[in-house]
């Protein structure tokens, strides 16, 4: 059999079998990859989730857990710790709405293989997919479920190895359970979230076709260059592999001869050219070397002056000393919500460049402001701008901060409408409590925070006055002997019901209307 020919058919075969190996691999390891980042961001998710419960209306609910009237049980979920606890679950299962299907709490009864439901996030929102909700203090079956039943027993966080198959609600998915801990520091309950085996199975069946597609691309690609590789690799290839072993044995002058100009003839050349190359660099290495260090060194200085604009700085030394989770809770810290009002209304007769333009502008001020004050900005939101005083380091006037940046933000807009012949103004909400603060997830993450204190600092704001400072009752508390107030009496506040708040007297500003 003619070399050319044993060429080609060897490296068919060999090119043949690795493309099969590579497809077998490549499905086991995506199929790998995203069993394990599955249950890891189910873990975290969970972890911070378990945190963020409101405990005083978890606990009132689980007191009351107990074999109820279908009214009794209806009355409850009505009330405002079910719905409380009920936007906690959906808001921890929206953090990932294309993964988490389930999210519930379940507290273990007398039978350890009963539980008991307090809160399922499906209850008030209605069913996926016509399933079966489970309702205030229904008893759940978790004989079946060995790894919810060890949970619920010793109240330890646990996570499913691999899909567990529920027969109650006919349905394959990974959970996981966590403690939440009351206040006395006992365990409360186990917050249990499920990710279904539907995404899963897509993502692996899309594996499945990328590795068939690339075996078969590849498979055709051996075809055709061992063809190719039998022509022309008997011609020049002696002495292209004798010039090759000079050159390895650290003859960097050593150069093959052209014998023809076909792809042997190219290689050839292509290869005193790379020849020449390394030779020139063999000779410059130091100066490389340097170089190379210099540009790394550059580009890791612009990589942290990156990181430092995502995160507060102590948050970025942690996150780059270790991969874990990072999660803290603050006592006492004050929160600002601001939002422009007349912003719509502008953005319908302005152009997207323009209008991009300004909140740029008037977001910069703000973030001055705030490095001024020493206050960590958190995000903005459309027009809207989230700002803190007391984290990451505590600080014991946070309070008197937020309460200055706001009288701030208000006077540099003051003189942005001014100088821009605008009707811009803006609403400041103000609420002082405790929080969960963050970073989850492990691609484009932010420093964020959890907590009702984060909740009321909206409602604040959202129900605030345009062109002032409106606080609540606990900021005002901490306030009222530094600033002047005047009292707005007690008005309804969605979601937290009655509630009296205070507008901070600002002298620079103009008389607001309260009705504005």
């Amino acid at each position: 059999m003619r070399l050319r020919r044993k060429i080609s058919i060897a490296f068919f075969l060999v090119s043949s079998l690795v493309s099969l190996l590579l497809a077998v691999f490549l499905y086991r390891f995506i199929d790998r990859q995203l069993r394990g980042e599955l249950k890891a961001r189910l873990r975290d998710i969970a972890h911070i989730g378990a945190q963020a419960i409101d405990l005083d209306a978890y606990q009132r609910l689980r007191a009351a857990a107990a074999d109820l009237p279908a009214d009794r049980v209806a009355a409850i979920e009505q009330s405002a710790d079910y719905r409380r606890v009920y936007d906690q679950l959906n808001a921890i299962r929206d953090t990932e709405p294309e993964l988490i299907r389930y999210a519930y709490i379940l507290i273990p009864t007398g039978d350890p293989d009963q539980a008991r439901f307090v809160v399922d996030a499906d209850v008030l929102k209605g069913s996926i997919d016509g399933e079966d909700v489970s309702h205030f203090a229904k008893t759940y079956p978790v004989g079946a479920l060995p790894l919810l039943r060890q949970a619920l027993a010793t109240c330890a966080p646990l996570v499913e190895e691999d899909f567990v198959h529920d027969d109650t609600f006919n349905v394959d998915s990974v959970s996981g359970y966590f403690p939440i801990a009351a206040h006395d520091g006992t365990c409360a309950g186990v917050l249990g979230l499920d990710i279904t085996d539907k995404s899963m199975q897509a993502a692996l069946s899309a594996a499945g076709d990328l590795a068939i597609k690339i075996s078969l691309a590849v498979i055709a690609l051996a075809l055709l260059v061992s063809i190719a590789m039998g022509t022309v690799l008997t011609k020049s290839i002696l002495a292209l592999s004798t010039t090759v072993t000079r050159f390895a044995n650290k003859d960097f002058g050593a150069r093959t001869q052209i014998g023809s100009r076909d792809e042997i003839g190219k290689l050839g050349d292509d290869f005193n050219t790379m020849a020449e190359t390394i030779q020139q660099h063999s000779e410059n290495l130091e100066h490389l070397v340097e170089q190379r260090t210099s540009e790394l060194t550059a580009e890791k200085e612009n990589s942290e002056r990156l990181l430092l604009n995502v995160l507060p700085g102590p948050i970025a030394d942690r996150l780059k000393a270790s991969n874990g989770v990072i999660v803290d809770r603050f006592e006492a810290v004050t929160v600002l919500f601001a939002d422009l009002v007349g912003f719509t209304a502008l953005s319908s007769r302005t152009s997207p460049e323009a209008l991009v333009g300004m909140l740029d502008e008037l977001f910069s001020i703000f973030d001055r402001l705030a490095e001024e004050l020493g206050l960590e900005k958190i995000k903005t939101i459309g027009d809207a701008y989230m700002v803190v005083a007391g984290i990451p380091e505590p600080r014991a006037d946070h309070a008197l901060a937020i309460a200055r940046m706001g009288l701030a933000m208000q006077a540099e807009l003051r003189a942005y409408s001014a100088r821009n012949g605008t009707d811009l103004t803006i609403r400041v909400g103000i609420h002082t409590g405790s929080v969960v603060a963050g970073v989850i997830g492990r691609k484009k993450f932010i420093y964020d925070l959890w907590g009702d204190t984060v909740n009321t600092a909206s409602r604040m704001e959202s129900h605030g006055i345009p062109g002032r400072v409106h606080v609540s009752e606990a900021t005002y508390q901490l306030l009222r002997d530094d600033l002047a107030f005047e009292a707005r009496g007690v008005i309804d506040i969605k979601g937290k019901g009655p509630m009296a708040t205070y507008l901070v007297v600002d002298e620079a500003a103009p008389a607001a209307a309260e009705g504005a």
